[in-house]
């Protein structure tokens, strides 16, 4: 039955492109029959979709694979179109648990139009080839991707997202979320501080939710943490009756997680405790878990540790503020002197909350300035991308493509000797591609230059 789709906002990275479209009719068609036999229990790539050879995918189908039933369906969006890294990190959970992995090879960060054509194209060609449970799929995507699966869960299409790193467009959280959320970042995640809100967010509308932060930055969730993740779908499953209940195996997660409910410190313990009770009500006897959790709310200890993190989540906010306000402005002084003073927090050698804060701001505001600017080169609109690369080269001075980037723009707003210093930069921050500099004719009027000579012979 088809099922139409509401507008979205892209987003890449974390950060808005505000472009709205239409995925027209998203259409899960009904199983065909037999197709051609896939291989079960190895990741195949590419698969190529019979309607469009265009349109690709990796597919992990489990070894106990039988025709005869319906499995429930995982499908992954990459912001870099990589369909193969997430099936990878959710193989081991789709062996556990019996479940179809695909992710496509073409959706992408970028306008909302490419994207739908790649969901309908991935959703239908599995659908054509495998016997899909249509009353359990869901949806998993890392950065604009988990955008991209919550955009999808929104239209009806899937019971449950895993969110990578980001969650809903334009960071927005609905005010009713008709599927389960499971989501996740890492400490030193940009969007750290997203999913952060993202967890009180659900938690205020009562929709079952489960956020899990993990040592790590802006990236897919491990491999174990993946099996954790999948697991708690089918928890999820069980609540909803879209799978029989299993009490035996209900009993055993609950004590593994009451388990591993961390001591120390408070607001982690309280945390944790306050999960593990919404995800089991009506599936254990959760009613003193649920007391003990009340006990805490109330106490002054996790009181004031609410208090301190909203602090230190208002320092972060104003930090990342103040930096964006002076990239934005083209401050070069003060984004010196924040980003010197960032990245000496961001590699103190002992790990610390002021150490992922900083790294996280740092962060965040150069994957700003490297997205926005690969839009203005893609549109070469290089007035606009000028300052905001000698921005970037300001945050990542170690990093030559920046400043292959800047002297091409300034090399375009004829800017001579702005170019030949950016040239220079980039042979001192270890550009090689000296060949590339040469075939590009925007620096033809420049190659009788001894400076730009004698980058180029840097380079080489």
């Amino acid at each position: 039955e088809p099922l139409r789709a509401c507008c979205a906002v892209m987003r890449f990275c974390g950060h808005p492109v505000r472009r709205f479209g239409s995925i027209g009719l998203l259409m899960l068609a009904g199983f065909t029959g037999r197709a051609a036999e896939l291989p079960p229990g190895r990741i195949l790539e590419p698969v190529a979709c019979a309607a469009d050879a265009t349109q690709t995918y990796a597919l992990y189908v489990p070894a106990s694979y039988d025709r005869a039933r319906r499995w429930p369906v995982l499908f992954c969006f990459d912001p870099a179109a990589r369909g193969r890294v997430p099936v990878e990190r959710f193989q081991a959970a789709a062996e556990k648990f019996g479940y179809v992995v695909a992710g496509s090879d073409n959706s992408r960060n970028g306008e909302w139009a490419g994207n739908a054509t790649a969901i309908n194209a991935m959703i239908n060609d599995v659908n054509r080839r495998l016997a899909i449970d249509s009353r359990r799929i869901y949806v998993a995507g890392l950065s604009g991707g988990a955008r991209v699966a919550c955009q999808v869960a929104l239209t009806g299409l899937a019971q449950g997202v895993i969110a990578c790193s980001a969650a809903f467009a334009n960071s927005e959280t609905p005010a009713k979320v008709p599927f389960v959320f499971f989501g996740t970042a890492g400490l030193n995640d940009f969007n750290y501080l997203e999913l952060r809100r993202t967890d009180r967010d659900l938690d205020v509308r009562h929709a079952p939710h489960r956020v899990v932060i993990f040592p790590g930055g802006h990236e897919w969730l491990p491999p174990e943490l993946a099996v954790e993740a999948v697991g708690w779908l089918e928890l999820q499953a069980m609540r909803s009756g879209l799978r029989p209940r299993d009490e035996a195996w209900i009993a055993a997660q609950f004590e593994a997680r009451h388990a591993a409910v961390p001591a120390q410190p408070p607001g982690e313990n309280y945390l944790a405790l306050k999960s593990l009770a919404g995800d089991f009500k009506d599936l254990a006897d959760t009613a003193a878990l649920e007391q003990r959790v009340a006990a805490l709310a109330a106490s002054r200890e996790i009181r004031d540790w609410t208090k301190a993190e909203r602090s230190r989540e208002n320092c972060e906010r104003e930090l990342n503020d103040r930096l964006a306000s002076a990239v934005q402005e083209g401050m070069a002084g003060s984004v010196r002197k924040q980003a010197d003073e960032l990245r000496a927090k961001a590699n103190a050698p002992e790990d610390s909350p002021d150490r992922q804060m900083a790294t996280r701001v740092l962060q965040g505001i150069q994957i700003y300035c490297m997205e926005t600017t690969r839009e203005l080169l893609r549109a070469e609109n290089y007035e606009a991308a000028e300052p905001l690369l000698a921005m970037a080269a300001i945050l990542r001075p170690d990093r030559p493509q920046t400043y292959f980037d800047l002297a091409r723009a300034r090399a375009h707003l004829r800017d001579k000797k702005g170019t030949l210093e950016a040239l220079q930069q980039a042979a001192a921050a270890g550009f090689k591609d000296a060949a590339r500099v040469e075939a590009d004719q925007v620096f033809a009027p420049l190659r009788k230059e001894p400076a730009y000579q004698a980058a180029v012979a840097a380079m080489k």
